[in-house]
């Protein structure tokens, strides 16, 4: 009997973190025995709601039992009635048949749930507010939500120094070796080891601009030239805006001057 309810307990569990969206990104992002208390877990809830309704069902046989004991005619037979005792002891092929209810209970309340889970069905704009709170806890994943929600281009250094600048088309952040993110690039080049400066050695912004390519076009569009980024290859990533690098760009010479002019013991700000 106690496998039968733990097993009933871990298959409700496993069933539902894995059909139910925002409980399945809580399981991907868990390890070791933290993965089993999870189950185990949600297993509980579906196992006390059934143990709920047998409690119910008890209840009301008990209220039904003692109202119909109260009537006179009953009263005069000196025969009471106790269907909540019988409920209790009733067996079906040797096992108590309200636990038996119970499981099933608990299997179709799991069923339900994961069949009609608010989360299945989420339009457009309520799976984007999941996953926003969803991501809003970690660095890596809002930052490229923002980029696929706003439209905004990225900044990506590898740890090669490598550098690509573009959009963010989709993006995988399960915590697992193959985690990726997929950019439309429009700008690619290296960092130099000595001076940290962007060099450019692709403008594939020039490129699509001189040949139509867009992302709808054909037979050649901006998707053909998409860049799969595993995550691990990554050494830092923020939002990049043209403008403003420009204007950083225009200020770097008017530092080093600054630089270069500045007495040694000079300690008023450069800007």
């Amino acid at each position: 009997m106690a496998t039968a309810v733990f097993m009933v307990l871990m298959v409700c569990g496993y069933w539902y973190t894995t059909r139910d969206i925002s409980t399945r990104f809580k399981l991907k992002r868990t390890f070791g025995w933290d993965v089993y208390f999870l189950v185990a877990l949600y297993g509980c809830i579906f196992v006390l709601q059934g143990v709920l309704a047998i409690a119910i069902v008890y209840m009301l046989l008990w209220g039904l039992s003692s109202a119909i004991n109260h009537l006179p005619e009953i009263h005069a037979l000196n025969q009471d009635v106790h269907y909540h005792r019988d409920f209790i002891n009733w067996s079906f092929l040797g096992i108590q048949a309200p636990v038996v209810i119970m499981l099933c209970v608990s299997v179709m309340l799991c069923l339900f749930r994961t069949t009609w889970s608010p989360g299945l069905r989420l339009n457009t704009a309520g799976r984007k507010q999941l996953y926003k709170q969803l991501t809003s806890a970690n660095g890596v994943e809002g930052i490229l939500y923002q980029c696929m929600e706003r439209g905004d281009m990225i900044y990506i250094t590898l740890n090669s120094h490598r550098v690509y600048i573009g959009m963010v088309h989709t993006a995988r952040c399960e915590t697992s070796s193959t985690d990726n993110v997929v950019v439309i690039p429009m700008i690619s080049g290296y960092r130099d080891r000595e001076t940290q400066r962007l060099v450019v050695e692709h403008n594939y912004a020039a490129y699509y601009q001189q040949h139509w390519i867009t992302p709808v076009s054909e037979p050649n569009n901006a998707l053909n030239f998409r860049k799969v980024i595993l995550l691990n290859q990554i050494e830092s990533l923020s939002l990049f805006d043209p403008a403003t690098a420009c204007g950083f760009e225009k200020l770097v010479p008017v530092i080093e001057r600054q630089i270069e002019q500045a007495a040694p013991g000079d300690r008023t700000p450069l800007l």
